[in-house]
């Protein structure tokens, strides 16, 4: 599976190696996509408590985001902010960091699956006119 962060793109042949890029990349506030045969998985990491997910399958469904707080709505007041690579999420999108991890470790070993003890919903459709 190839992982891609910052300016770097990598293969990725173990559950360690995908260990060792999440905790490389936690250095600060980052995405790390893994990308899978059937889709792509956005990892926020660096945050202290807490990281968003994002998948974007390649073809037959909306891009989904993991819900961590459904009573959250709108509101961004997680300190520090849920900001990775300069793009905010609201704290709805806030999970545990390491739900996160297994979220992503579940990804890998099961070549692309969403782990289901996340509650997964499509991103919202901006309209433009």
């Amino acid at each position: 599976m190839d992982v891609q962060f910052g300016n770097e793109q990598r293969g990725i042949q173990s559950a360690t190696a995908l260990k060792a890029v999440l905790t490389e990349a936690a250095g600060h506030q980052a995405l790390v996509f893994l990308v899978g045969d059937g889709g792509t998985l956005a990892v926020g990491v660096g945050h202290p408590t807490h990281a968003v997910l994002l998948y974007n399958p390649k073809a037959g469904g909306p891009p989904l985001h993991g819900v961590g707080d459904s009573t959250a709505g709108s509101s961004a007041e997680l300190q520090p902010p849920l900001t990775f690579d300069g793009r905010s999420f609201f704290d709805r999108c806030a999970l545990p960091a390491q739900q996160a991890r297994r979220a992503a470790q579940f990804f890998f070993e099961s070549g692309g699956g969403l782990l289901d003890s996340i509650v997964w919903e499509p991103e919202p459709t901006v309209m433009t006119s």
